[in-house]
């Protein structure tokens, strides 16, 4: 397929929509920025439809249409506040037993959840990216970097960094939550 038809690449829509805005979301932080972006994305794939010449899969061609544009809406400072407050306050709650009673174990899952993502939003904006694509939309390095247009060795080195520092400071979760 050298372009897209009209019938192609609207089943390209339906079968790609959910996975780019939870892509979106997660690096925007805000549901509201991401329907925007997805919908720029869509419009741009179908503008630069003649540009796609076959050689990759459809789906990636969008990807890294979503991806240039988030990278884009990000570059002019269009950010809406995050929906899902991830700032560490300077008295944390104290951290919840995990027991056997099933209000128990979903309070100790919703706590570690907010921990993950507000370590996750501590990280610097590449790191972050780098590992929300990797870790959490199943993107290879090689993927990411050629979407993102940065190096090889670059994409590597920020996942490795972010994995590095998310370890360390969610450390003392996973003893407190793993200890016997």
């Amino acid at each position: 397929m050298t372009s897209f038809t009209r019938h192609e690449f609207h089943g390209l829509f339906v079968s790609e929509r959910d996975k780019l805005f939870r892509m979106l979301t997660r690096l925007t932080g805000n549901a509201q920025d991401a329907e925007d972006l997805l919908q720029e994305t869509f419009l741009t794939a179908w503008r630069k439809r003649a540009t796609f010449e076959g050689r990759g899969a459809p789906e990636g061609f969008l990807r890294t249409t979503a991806l240039r544009q988030y990278l884009n809406w990000h570059a002019r400072g269009a950010r809406r506040p995050q929906e899902h407050s991830t700032e560490l306050v300077a008295s944390e709650p104290p951290v919840p037993q995990l027991g056997a009673e099933p209000l128990e174990r979903d309070e100790a899952r919703d706590f570690l959840v907010g921990r993950v993502r507000a370590e996750l939003e501590r990280l610097p904006r590449e790191a972050r990216e780098v590992f929300l694509l990797f870790r959490f939309e199943g993107l290879s390095c090689p993927e990411i970097a050629e979407a993102l247009g940065a190096p090889l060795k670059t994409v590597q080195t920020r996942l490795r960094r972010a994995t590095l520092a998310l370890a360390e400071r969610l450390e003392p979760l996973r003893e407190h939550f793993l200890a016997p």
